[in-house]
């Protein structure tokens, strides 16, 4: 991969989730809660546009976060505790770097979409429950990251296709109650299916933290076996 890939892909991630917000307010209202009458529906309409609105870009930058993980694996050859703690702070620099566009861009929509004038806070990053989603949503980047490289550190060759077919063939992509045991998703329509239960959404976290576990713990047994068998050649 050529050197100036990465800064081309992180480039172009920052540039959808900027650009795609208008998509994110059409997607939203057409998801929303249906047909608000009284003001609490409104508030509620307008809470789980907010969810899409600022979500733009997380589920294609965690995309981007698991191959970082795997395409640091690839660089190096080896897969290392230390690779692990890089591919971390790739992931959460990613997360932080893509959600800050993503509500930069989101504000002054949320500002005149949706029923601004039922809220309080008409960009609703005030509300509880829909700070809670975009926490769980931005920690799933780190998580991502890790993932990537530890299947990268399973695979001796594409790890990077594999990693993208994780984070794309997940069953919950669109419906996070479909399979619990799977990794979840952060796309903006799993996001506002869980913004109106709070802490609840943390249970991307944990989902998705149980895999990365398994992950990394198959990854570690794998190369210290690699390893040994190595060594045990070179001996003979």
């Amino acid at each position: 991969m050529r050197r100036w890939a990465p800064v081309a892909v992180v480039g172009g991630l920052l540039a959808w989730t900027a650009l795609a917000t208008p998509l994110s307010v059409a997607v939203g209202e057409y998801f929303a809660y249906y047909d608000p009458q009284s003001d609490p529906e409104r508030l509620e309409f307008h809470r789980d546009l907010a969810a899409h609105v600022y979500t733009t870009g997380h589920w294609l930058g965690q995309l981007v976060a698991a191959l970082a993980g795997a395409w640091l694996v690839a660089r190096s050859g080896v897969y290392r505790p230390a690779t692990i703690g890089r591919a971390a702070l790739a992931g959460v620099l990613l997360g932080l770097v893509t959600g800050a566009v993503a509500i930069a861009a989101g504000i002054r929509p949320m500002r005149t979409n949706g029923y601004p004038s039922v809220a309080a806070d008409p960009t609703m990053l005030s509300e509880p429950a829909l700070r809670w989603c975009l926490l769980a949503s931005s920690v799933c980047f780190p998580l991502w990251a890790i993932i990537g490289a530890a299947i990268g550190g399973l695979m001796r060759r594409g790890g990077l296709v594999v990693s993208a077919a994780a984070v794309l063939c997940q069953p919950v992509t669109l419906l996070l109650v479909v399979g619990v045991v799977a990794p979840p998703s952060s796309h903006p329509v799993a996001v506002s299916l869980i913004v109106d239960t709070g802490r609840a959404a943390l249970q991307m976290v944990a989902i998705l933290l149980a895999w990365a576990t398994v992950a990394t713990a198959a990854a570690i047994v794998v190369g210290r076996h690699r390893r040994g068998t190595v060594e045990t050649s070179r001996e003979r």
